[in-house]
């Protein structure tokens, strides 16, 4: 990937299409100040890997699974919350 050296007036200006560029294209920046380079804006090199949609499947397999009794009594509680929660219809108040 080529540096970019830009100006800082430039990188004022520009920071959010500058990020974006660096941190979705790779892209690498050289900020300069008059004739000197000061600073560099350049992608992390921690960044979480990517998971493609079609590897979710496995990815759940892997998850502990939760009993039977549990999931119901779950559903129950959810079913209680619902119940208890009934809003009033105030619109036309």
């Amino acid at each position: 990937m080529s540096t970019h050296i830009i100006s800082a007036t430039e990188a004022s200006r520009k920071l959010s299409v500058i990020l974006n560029k660096v941190h979705y294209q790779g892209e690498h920046y050289e900020i300069k100040r008059g004739k000197e380079i000061i600073a560099q804006l350049i992608p992390v090199s921690h960044k979480k890997p990517s998971i493609k949609v079609s590897e979710l499947n496995a990815i759940f397999k892997k998850l502990p699974t939760i009993e039977t009794e549990d999931q119901l009594a779950f559903l129950q509680d959810i079913e209680d919350i619902r119940a208890k929660n009934i809003a009033e219809d105030k619109s036309w108040d």
